[in-house]
């Protein structure tokens, strides 16, 4: 006699476990790649705007105060800012705030792309033109989570910068930088 012949409810649990456990595994590695390509675009634009900071400063001896004096071209027309205090100019789009930065009690001057939207938003990238106060090093790329003085950064403190971007902690106040690999 022909017996028909197919999964048991038990298998076919088996299988739908499986494969939850390995989307479980997966799904971080996937958020973070996401993140990675996501930021790649914004990193780029602030490598350019730092090589076009230093072409700048080789002509005049001192560092643009705006953007329009670079040889860059931005296109982002919104003044949303990452950083509230102290910014010489900001350009925005939905996502990121890119802003050049003057301190004047001391000097320092730097090049900050902060995220303002979305599941990260609060952190960024800072490149140190020149530091007064030798705290920081100049001309490295550094990951930022703010906790203070603009938009601030919701999670948990490295969740960006060290799980991300393997960072590596050198500063913890209003902001935690983290020299990027």
């Amino acid at each position: 006699m022909y017996k028909k012949r197919g999964f048991t409810l038990i298998e076919l649990l088996v299988v739908v476990l499986i494969i939850g456990i390995l989307a479980a595994i997966a799904l971080p590695q996937y958020t973070k790649a996401v993140e990675r390509s996501r930021s790649a675009q914004a990193l780029t634009l602030l490598k350019s705007v730092y090589q076009a900071c230093e072409s700048y400063f080789m002509a005049n001896n001192d560092y643009p105060s705006k953007f329009n004096q670079l040889d860059v071209e931005i296109d982002w027309t919104g003044t949303t800012k990452w950083r509230t205090d102290s910014a010489a100019d900001t350009r925005s789009n939905k996502d990121w705030s890119l802003q050049l930065y003057r301190n004047a009690g001391n000097g320092s001057r730097s090049i900050y792309m902060g995220r303002i939207s979305g599941p990260y938003k609060g952190t960024g990238f800072q490149i140190v033109l020149v530091n007064e106060s030798n705290s920081l090093p100049a001309g490295i790329i550094l990951c930022a989570e703010r906790s203070d003085s603009g938009v601030t950064y919701e999670g948990p403190a490295g969740s960006y910068c060290q799980k991300i971007f393997k960072g590596k902690k050198i500063y913890s106040g209003s902001v935690r930088l983290y020299q990027m690999p």
